[in-house]
């Protein structure tokens, strides 16, 4: 087993982590949810982004570092900014989307630990747990648009 291999499995771990997380959480633990009330719920969520939070950011390094070391060691890689050709777009593409989804995740991130000390104050917002259902949908689409685009940009 190769070091490119290697390195190729901890991405594809980074990514069901980071992505598996939100895909988890909107479709199975939010509808689950829905009938308890606002307060438990939104401690229930609190509880989850604790407890994931640094598996989350762990998945980000991997990302990170595994990333550049098999883009780098891709012979069809031209360097930066070098957008020749179809898998170059696709990569691009998937680039930007990622960086999407670690803004879309740091603002959910945010939703929550609000919601959460909204409601622990006495404070509670009403349209806190829509926001936040919001949000965890467009990072399972966005996470389900990155896998689509580097299945496409696949050889062969």
């Amino acid at each position: 087993m190769g070091l490119v291999t290697l390195v190729l499995w901890g991405h594809l771990l980074a990514t069901v982590v980071l992505v598996g997380y939100y895909v988890v959480v909107a479709l199975i633990v939010l509808p689950v949810l829905a009938p308890t009330s606002r307060r438990d719920a939104l401690g229930f969520i609190g509880a989850i982004e604790r407890r994931a939070m640094p598996l989350l950011l762990l998945s980000i390094l991997a990302f990170l570092a595994s990333g550049v070391y098999l883009l780098t060691s891709d012979t069809r890689y031209a360097g930066i900014g070098n957008v020749g050709g179809d898998w170059a777009t696709l990569l691009l593409v998937k680039h930007v989307l990622v960086v999407g989804m670690l803004v879309a995740g740091s603002i959910v991130d945010g939703l929550v630990v609000r919601a959460v000390r909204l409601e622990a104050a006495g404070s509670p917002t009403a349209t806190a747990m829509s926001r936040i259902g919001r949000g965890f949908d467009a990072m399972a689409l966005l996470g389900a648009l990155v896998l689509l685009i580097t299945a496409a940009a696949q050889p062969g």
